[in-house]
Order: structure tokens, then sequence, then C-alpha cells
């Protein structure tokens, strides 16, 4: 569970923050669990073994909780909206054939930085038509929208997100890569469901300052504030498997070989996470169920057993989401999501499915580095 909050603007009006209760499955425990299909993502490790590095390997078991600042690569179109124009009721990006979840990349040929850009273009369109690059899932194209005035102003209907900022727990630390891993889940528009295009982003530090404590259809959230404005690193992906990146400072800690998704089984495990301002501690819980090994998240049913961390959370809640299970002294594990009908379960992410998608960024970002040279 992540707990997240977004940047929107209505019709290229500034809006609030609001608040996204993110991950959560309204799922019994006796039910498969189900992929979700939020991203293009998921890469076998053949990726990672050609870059010559041994799986699964060795990381550190982190369990601490980081802050996440995310731009979006364009504006995402979070919904459309009617205008009440003098000529009847419109909306013209519907009529341009545009859709929740597009991306809009260019007006008249200029690239969108951010939703001032577009409220820019939009605003200063006197009404003539602006032509829209678009992206919309692997496909290009472009688009005319007519602005029309209501309610004051030029508008063309859409609602747009470019930045979400908020709170999650970092898994681990790879040392061969010099990479992390973070949230064991995508960080998704709060409209579409859709992963965030990630631009650019950072980790930073937190402190938190308070529990929300889970119930059965009311899921907990830790909270907390960003408490500095340095970075800890970069963000490097966002996909529907987690967030990775590097950090400028690596962390102390033993490192743990990380178990294999074959030799993952029921039985109990240990869960770190971080719950107030006293860092990392470990948590009884008991896998109660192993998914397909073939499928990128939701591997594992999780159920917390231990008192404490019941007593503090009632379980699993919103910023826990990425933090470490171990089992048998391995790291097996990462929590991912909570059942809306009992906080004391949810699922969890194969950690080798997080070290292969952590040194395949990693990779990734060194060849770009190579071909920018």
């Amino acid at each position: 569970m992540f707990s997240l909050s977004v940047g929107a603007t209505a019709m290229c009006m500034l809006a609030s923050l609001s608040f996204l209760n993110l991950p959560s499955e309204a799922v019994p425990a006796a039910v498969e669990a189900s992929v979700f299909n939020g991203g293009k993502a998921y890469e076998p490790a053949a990726a990672v073994e050609a870059a010559g590095q041994e799986l699964p390997g060795e990381v550190i078991p982190l369990g601490s909780t980081f802050g996440i600042k995310l731009f979006t690569d364009g504006v995402i179109v979070a919904s459309l909206s009617d205008i009440y124009t003098g000529d009847g009721v419109r909306c013209p990006a519907s009529e341009a054939g545009i859709k929740p979840g597009d991306y809009l990349l260019e007006a008249n040929g200029k690239t969108i930085a951010g939703n001032a850009d577009l409220a820019h273009s939009i605003g200063s369109s006197a009404g003539k038509p602006i032509m829209l690059k678009i992206r919309r899932g692997e496909k290009i194209w472009e688009a005319e929208v007519t602005p029309v005035y209501g309610e004051g102003s030029f508008k063309t209907g859409m609602w747009v997100r470019d930045s979400a900022a908020g709170i999650g727990t970092l898994t681990f630390f790879d040392p061969a890569s010099g990479g992390f891993a973070g949230l064991g889940h995508g960080i998704c528009d709060m409209d579409t469901s859709g992963v965030m295009s990630l631009k650019s982003g950072e980790p930073a530090p937190t402190s938190l300052c308070g529990i929300l404590k889970g119930e059965a259809e009311h899921p907990g959230q830790l909270k907390g504030y960003f408490s500095s404005d340095e970075a800890m690193g970069r963000l490097l992906t966002n996909n529907e498997t987690g967030v990775y990146g590097t950090l400028d400072q690596p962390p102390a800690g033993k490192a743990l070989e990380v178990l294999s998704r074959e030799k993952v089984i029921c039985g109990p495990v240990k869960i770190l996470t971080t719950v107030d301002e006293s860092g990392p501690k470990y948590y009884d819980a008991e896998i109660q169920r192993v998914s397909a090994k073939n499928q990128p998240t939701k591997n594992l049913i999780l159920k917390v057993t231990d008192p404490r961390l019941l007593e503090l959370t009632g379980g699993i809640v919103q910023g826990m989401s990425g933090s470490p299970i171990l089992q048998d002294g391995k790291l097996c594990g990462a929590v991912t999501h909570v059942f809306t009908d009992d906080p004391t379960m949810g699922y969890g992410i194969f950690a080798e499915t997080m070290l292969e998608q952590c040194r395949g960024a990693i990779q990734r970002e060194k060849e770009a580095q190579r071909n920018a040279a």
C-alpha cells in the first residue's frame, strides 16, 4: 500500500491535491490471486543474465519508509468533463477522440512539460484549434482540439495530471548493481488506474507522524511528510512491479540471499517494516498461499499474525507497500496490497521479480549513458 497524493488540472484550472487510496483488494483469501495488468513492464530474467549478473543474488533488506516525487512523461488525461457554453454542452477533448489515460506530449509542435504548458496553450488559443500529439499505450497520434468558451475562459474539458507524491517503503538495496527497489507495485493514476509514465522522479526522506489503524472496508494509513527538500537519489523506473532507482548514499546493512520463486513456500515469515520513528522492526506473519510463478505480481497471500503490529496498525496499511518479507533468513518477497474486507491479510510479490526489475533498470540506464556519450 502506497500513500499517495497527486497534482491535477481541471480544464487547465489548478485543482487541490487529493489523496488516493492505493492498492486494496476486496478478495477473500480463498480466491486465486489475479494479475494486475496496469503496465507493460514484466521482463524475464534472461535480460539480466545477459548482462553477466547471476540471479537471484544477495541484497540488503531495508524496510524503511521513503517519499516519492514523480513527474510524468507528458501530462496524463485523468478524466473528461462537459462544459456549458452559449451553444450548449460541449466537450472538445471527447469530440476529438481523446480518452482518460491518454498522455499529451505536444501542443502545436511544442513539448508539454507540465500542466502549466498545456494551460497556457489552451488559455492563449482564443478559440483557435490546437494540434495535440498524444500517446495511448504504444501508439502516438495527433488530434485537433478546438477550445470553447465557458465559465469565463477557453477550455477543452480535460482534467490532467503531471505529477504524484507520497510515502511507501524501501524493499532492498542491491550492492551488485547499485540500485534500490521499493513499493512492489506501480504508482498508478487515481482516476484511470494505469501505471503512471515516468519522466523523472526522486526518492526523498520522510518522517512519520501517526497511524490510521485499518479496519474492514476502511484501509489504514501511515501518516507522514517529506522531512527534507534534498533528494536521496533518482527514480529510473515505475512499473507494475514497483519503483526502481539509485541512491546517493548506499545504505549499510547485512546482505541476505534472495529466495528464488520456486523455493518460496507457505509458512511463517517475518515482515520488516517501519510504522513509527523508531525505524524498521521485524513482525510475525505467515504465507497462506503461493500463486503462479509466471505472473509478475500478487504472488503471495499473506496474513499478519504479530499482536504488536495488529495492535498498532490493524494489519497491512497504506505506506507499508514494499515492506520486505523474510523466510528462513532469506528475502522472499514484499508486501503490496491489503484485502479491504480483512486488513490482516494482503498480497505480496516475489523478491526475485523485483531483483530482476531492479537490475534491468540499472542496466538500461547504463546503456543510455553509453549511448549519450
